[in-house]
């Protein structure tokens, strides 16, 4: 097959679909909802074990938190496997950092599981710090690819939250409460700010 040379005309009309399709892939259909579910889920759940903990003194409650991987396996196994009109290389880079995370939260708690088995203590409680870091580092990152804001520099609380927990070195109901009002600071309202910036 012949290659075609393209006129100047033709030439800014393939830059002007290329510009159009690109805007329409990576910000009028990334208007930031895994962000909110995630938080919300987050937020919702810290709520519903603190609540659970507090009115039956039961740990057991804390077992709720798996709900946070309830968003993952549905986004993983039950979307649907329809391709965006453009893959541009933004797109390609946050879908790779996520799945570096996501990935460092299931072999995070595969390590916590092989170890209680060999140590005959399983202790989930340091999933919580590190979820902050981890999820903190990923929002981070996101925000410095898509150049927002709102999402380098609120991680920070989630940060400080896991110092604080990791500092303090147990686990209580406290705890429930300072990780979802830590993913409402760091992915809640930035998403939120986003959207706002999108529609205006």
């Amino acid at each position: 097959m012949e290659d075609r040379k393209i006129n100047e005309r033709e030439s800014l009309e393939l830059i002007s679909d290329m510009i159009r399709k690109t805007k329409k892939g990576t910000t009028m259909k990334k208007d930031y909802n895994t962000f909110l579910i995630y938080g919300y889920t987050a937020l919702i759940t810290a709520i519903i074990t603190w609540v659970t903990v507090h009115f039956t003194g039961r740990g057991e409650a804390m077992f709720t938190w798996f709900a946070m991987f309830i968003p993952y396996i549905a986004n993983t196994f039950f979307r649907k496997s329809s391709k965006p009109e453009v893959t541009t290389y933004i797109d390609s880079m946050l879908g790779n950092i996520w799945k570096v995370i996501g990935s460092m939260f299931i072999f995070t708690v595969i390590a916590i599981v092989l170890i209680g088995v060999l140590t005959h203590v399983m202790n989930f409680s340091i999933m919580m710090p590190l979820s902050l870091i981890y999820a903190g580092i990923g929002t981070s990152m996101t925000g410095l690819v898509i150049k927002e804001k709102a999402f380098i520099w609120t991680p920070l609380a989630g940060l400080l939250a896991a110092v604080y927990m990791l500092t303090e070195g147990w686990c209580h109901n406290f705890w429930n409460i300072l990780f979802g009002m830590s993913f409402l600071v760091f992915m809640i309202i930035p998403a939120h700010i986003a959207r706002n910036k999108i529609k205006e």
